[in-house]
């Protein structure tokens, strides 16, 4: 079984249900040969996404309960933060490229190495990880 995780993107396209890939992102989260994963770090940006189009809290907590009862949350640790460190030594991120480190680095302290992005640009010259391939 692969080990995925969902990037915020994903969250938005699924809950998007009109959107260009509600249907690629439907079939990522219905399929049985994977087991999927959200961060922390995830959440917060699904968070202000959706508070910047105005959805009303209730809806997004009522997203956020659809979603983690779909994908186990993983969270930064002591570890995830050495790696942070180096990548960002590695790759020298700015702006908001630093929130993909983190995420990265969430991930690979946990033991994922496959994220599920249709953001490829933010995460394609990251050589620790690879994206998904039902994403392209």
């Amino acid at each position: 079984m692969k080990k995925i995780l969902l990037d915020t993107n994903i969250l938005i396209y699924y809950i998007n249900k009109s959107g260009e890939f509600n249907k690629q992102v439907t079939d990522i989260l219905q399929n049985k040969n994977y087991e999927l994963y959200i961060s922390t770090k995830n959440i917060s940006e699904f968070f202000v996404v959706m508070t910047k189009y105005k959805v009303d809290w209730d809806n997004i907590l009522k997203y956020i309960i659809e979603i983690t009862n779909i994908a186990t949350i993983i969270y930064p640790n002591s570890n995830s933060v050495a790696i942070f460190k180096e990548l960002c030594k590695k790759y020298k991120p700015h702006r908001n490229q630093v929130f993909d480190i983190e995420i990265i680095s969430i991930m690979l302290a946990n033991k994922l190495d496959i994220i599920a992005t249709f953001n490829y640009k933010d995460f394609k010259n990251v050589s620790e990880i690879s994206i998904l391939k039902d994403c392209k």
